[in-house]
């Protein structure tokens, strides 16, 4: 572990557009320039001098990136300024894809949600991260803004490599779309922490599952793992597994299986790469039942 220490000095400057952001960032050297969303993990590593920024660029005054919007094909928008605690209390949140409260309420206590954005949870590049293993299971798509203009990338394919994402030199994320929920469908986020959610994520696992018309055979299964590999991953070849079938303890299990061998999990202080291993088979099992059950449960209820 390494020890918090006071702020190192820093210039702080409020751009009042996402302009000015992009401005500042594509003019900067590299590592001079830290973006500042809620702070809750950028802070600490600062302190920990992981991070020794000249320039910090508060983003609270882009009050534009603050929303959570239904659009006219039934898809959700997310602003980049999000907090955790809107998409916890957000009728459209739960309207549409309630697995994005759930795993929001996991995410520390009161204080921290309402300071912390969706897309700084994202943006930081921590495989632990919460949010983007749930995001990634719904089919999330991230924008990216710069004075070049704008371009979306599939959440999916946001995160190369440790602590990096796609974004280039002077590109910010401002969005976070999700496509309309298909019937039948639904999505569930298991973590495993030392102390409730307070504590950093050991494991956490996505599961989002749609099911045919008869409400039991699994038409589509997505997964996704926090913490389990050297980024967020998506266990694409475990989701093929129960495709088209109806769920069943040995299904389960194979697919929990081919969920280890796709991930890559780490021993640390906090967990062996063995303990992880278990986790991500207990967890996936779990996970995929609760939203298989919440999926067949709204038989009757789609519009």
């Amino acid at each position: 572990m390494t020890y918090l220490r006071r702020l190192p000095r820093f210039e702080f400057v409020s751009p009042a557009s996402v302009a000015e952001v992009c401005e500042l960032a594509a003019q900067a050297a590299d590592g001079e320039v830290m973006l500042l969303a809620g702070g809750t993990d950028a802070i600490l590593q600062m302190r920990r001098r992981e991070r020794t920024p000249r320039q910090v660029v508060g983003l609270k005054a882009l009050r534009e990136l603050d929303f959570v919007r239904e659009q006219a094909d039934g898809s959700l928008a997310l602003g980049a300024m999000t907090t955790l605690q809107t998409l916890l209390t957000s009728p459209l949140v739960k309207k549409h894809y309630d697995v994005l409260a759930e795993t929001a309420g996991q995410i520390g206590g009161p204080e921290l949600r309402n300071v912390a954005t969706i897309g700084g949870n994202v943006a930081g590049a921590l495989p632990c991260a919460d949010m983007p293993p749930a995001l990634m299971t719904l089919g999330a798509r991230v924008k990216l803004a710069s004075k070049g203009g704008e371009r979306w990338v599939p959440l999916d394919e946001f995160f190369p490599e440790f602590g990096r994402t796609v974004a280039a030199k002077g590109e910010l994320v401002t969005e976070i779309a999700l496509p309309k929920a298909p019937p039948l469908s639904a999505g569930c986020y298991f973590k495993y922490h030392d102390r409730h959610s307070m504590d950093m994520t050991v494991v956490g696992v996505a599961a989002f599952v749609a099911l045919e018309a008869d409400a039991r055979t699994i038409r589509e299964l997505r997964l996704a793992y926090a913490n389990s590999a050297p980024t967020v991953v998506r266990a694409r070849a475990a989701e093929g597994v129960l495709k088209g079938k109806a769920l069943t303890e040995a299904g389960l299990a194979a697919t929990a299986e081919a969920a280890v061998h796709a991930c890559s999990p780490r021993t640390s202080w906090r967990a062996n790469r063995e303990y992880r291993e278990e986790l991500i088979r207990n967890l996936t099992r779990r996970a995929i039942r609760q939203a298989t059950q919440k999926a067949a449960a709204r038989k009757g209820a789609q519009p």
